[in-house]
C-alpha cells in the first residue's frame, strides 16, 4: 500500500465520532493509552513493535483532495467539517516504549495526549500496525528461545497474507532475533541478510539428483545448501557428499543440506553420522517442514542435530495466535481521568508512566505508576512527539535488533521458555488507589 494513502486507513465510527467532536466544539485536550490486554496460553511477554510506522502515520496524517471528494461522496459529512479535514494534522505530544522492549500485558506500549479530534483519529491505524508487527515480533522471539544457538530464518513470505505482511512480517523477525529471511524485498528495503536454498522442483528436472546437485552447485560453488530429501533423504545426503567432494578439489566447501520432511529428529541424526564419516564436520544440517517453538523445542529434546531452522508459515502468521487483543483507550480529559469498569475490560486511568525494575542484571517487575509519582525503577515510556513534530530519530534496523535481544536476555528465565510464565506488571499505591476511588464514584452514580 502506497504511504500516501495511509490517512485513510481507519474505521468510519473514527469519522463520525470526530464529526460529534467537531461539531459540538468538544476538542479539550484527551490523553489515550495502546496497550494488549491479555498474553496468549504460554506466552511470556510481547515484543514491542510496529512503533516507529505508528509514530510516522501519526506525524504525517493529512487528507488529500481525493479523500475529501470520497468522504463528501458518503453523505455523513457536511462542509464545515470537511473543510476541518481538509486542513487536519496532529500537534499532540506520544511518549512511547522502545521498539523491541519486552513488555507485560495491560501496560501503555504508546500514550497520546492531544485535541481530542486528533488523539481519536489516530486510533486505528495505531492498532493495526501495532498489533500485527508485535505479535509476529513475539512468535519469532519465542522460535528463536526455541532454538537456542542455532540459526532461525524466515521462509514466510509465500503464506504470508499478502505484501505488507510479509514485508513487515519479516523486519519484525529479525528484531526479534530471526537471523535472515528468504525476503529479497526485504533484504533490499531494510537491509536484513537474505538465505535460501533451492526447490524440488530443481532437483526434478534434471535426470538425477547428482546431477541435480551438480549443476546448482557449478551456479553457486560457495556455501550452498543442498536440499536432500526430494526422493530419499539418505540416499540425498550420500549424493550430497559427493558434490562436496568435488566442491573441495576445486577449493571450495559445500555449507549445508535442508532436510523437508519425514523424521526429522532421526534423519538429522543419520544424516549427521554419514556426513562426519565423510569427514565433512563444517557442512551444516538446515531443517524445515511446518516448524514451530514447539517442533524445534521437542526435536531439541529428543537429541536432534539440527544446526539452523527454516520456519514459514507459524512465524509470519503467528499460528495458532491469530490476533492480539491490542486497544486504545481514553484515559484522562479536561474534566480528570477516566476509566472503563466494563467486566473482564477494565482500564487504569490518568496519565501514567512505566518504571521497569532490575537487580542483579534481570528485570524483576513493571510497575505502572500515575505521572509524576515517585517509584522505583527505570522509566520506560519516552516522549518521541511534541507538538507533532518527532524529537527523537529513528533508530537503525540493527540497533533497534540489538537492542531488542539486550533486553530479552535481561528477562526472568520462565519468561522466556517455550511454556513461559506472564512477567508481571503491579500497579502503583497511587494508582491503585485512583482505581478505587474512580470504581466507587461509578457504582454510586449508577445506584442513583
Amino acid at each position: 500500500m502506497n504511504k500516501e494513502n495511509r490517512t485513510m486507513l481507519t474505521d468510519l465510527y473514527q469519522l463520525t465520532m470526530n464529526a460529534t467532536y467537531f461539531n459540538s466544539g468538544k476538542n479539550d485536550p484527551a490523553t489515550f493509552d495502546l496497550f494488549i490486554r491479555k498474553l496468549p496460553k504460554d506466552w511470556g511477554y510481547f515484543i514491542a513493535n510496529g512503533i516507529e510506522d505508528a509514530i510516522d502515520y501519526a506525524t504525517n496524517i493529512h487528507f488529500k483532495a481525493d479523500d475529501i471528494a470520497y468522504l463528501e461522496g458518503l453523505k455523513y459529512f457536511k462542509g464545515e467539517y470537511l473543510d476541518f479535514l481538509n486542513e487536519f494534522k496532529f500537534t499532540g505530544e506520544i511518549y512511547a516504549i522502545k521498539e523491541g522492549t519486552p513488555m507485560p500485558a495491560n501496560t501503555p506500549l504508546i500514550r497520546v495526549t492531544g485535541p481530542r479530534t486528533e488523539a481519536q483519529l489516530i486510533e486505528t491505524a495505531l492498532l493495526n500496525t501495532i498489533n500485527f508487527q508485535t505479535m509476529i515480533a513475539t512468535k519469532a522471539n519465542r522460535v528463536v528461545q526455541a532454538a537456542g544457538n542455532a540459526l532461525v530464518a524466515d521462509f514466510g513470505l509465500r503464506r504470508a497474507q499478502e505484501q505488507d505482511a510479509g514485508m513487515k512480517g519479516a523486519r519484525a523477525c529479525y528484531i526479534a532475533g530471526v537471523g535472515a529471511t528468504s525476503n529479497v524485498l526485504a533484504g533490499k528495503e531494510y537491509g536484513i541478510p537474505v538465505t535460501g536454498t533451492h526447490a524440488h522442483s530443481l532437483v526434478m528436472t534434471y535426470p538425477t539428483e547428482l546431477e541435480a546437485f551438480r549443476e546448482y552447485t557449478k551456479s553457486f560453488p560457495d556455501n550452498s545448501t543442498l536440499l536432500i530429501d526430494t526422493y530419499d533423504t539418505i540416499q540425498g545426503a550420500r549424493n550430497a557428499i559427493i558434490i562436496a567432494k568435488e566442491l573441495e578439489r576445486k577449493g571450495k566447501k559445500l555449507g549445508a543440506v535442508r532436510i523437508d520432511s519425514g523424521n526429522l529428529a532421526d534423519l538429522s541424526k543419520q544424516v549427521r553420522t554419514i556426513l562426519d564419516k565423510a569427514n565433512l564436520p563444517y557442512v551444516k544440517i538446515i531443517a524445515s517442514n511446518d516448524l514451530n517453538e514447539y517442533k524445534i523445542y521437542d526435536l531439541k529434546q529428543k537429541g536432534a542435530k539440527i544446526d539452523g531452522y527454516g520456519v514459514g508459515t507459524e512465524m509470519i502468521t503467528a499460528k495458532p495466535v491469530a490476533a492480539i487483543p491490542g486497544v486504545y483507550k481514553i484515559v484522562e480529559d479536561e474534566s480528570g481521568a477516566k476509566i472503563k469498569l466494563s467486566a473482564d475490560k477494565k482500564t487504569y486511568p490518568g496519565k501514567k508512566q512505566v518504571y521497569r525494575v532490575e537487580q542483579d542484571g534481570k528485570f524483576v517487575e513493571d510497575i505502572l505508576a500515575l505521572e509524576g509519582e515517585k517509584v522505583e525503577g527505570k522509566p520506560l515510556l519516552e516522549k518521541i512527539v511534541e507538538n507533532g513534530e518527532r524529537i527523537i530519530q529513528i533508530r537503525e534496523l540493527n540497533e533497534i535488533r540489538a537492542y531488542c535481544l539486550e533486553q530479552v536476555a535481561k528477562m526472568p528465565d520462565n519468561t522466556k521458555g517455550v511454556y513461559a510464565t506472564p512477567y508481571e506488571m503491579r500497579p502503583s499505591q497511587k494508582l491503585d488507589g485512583l482505581v478505587q476511588r474512580l470504581t466507587s464514584k461509578h457504582k454510586q452514580e449508577v445506584k442513583k
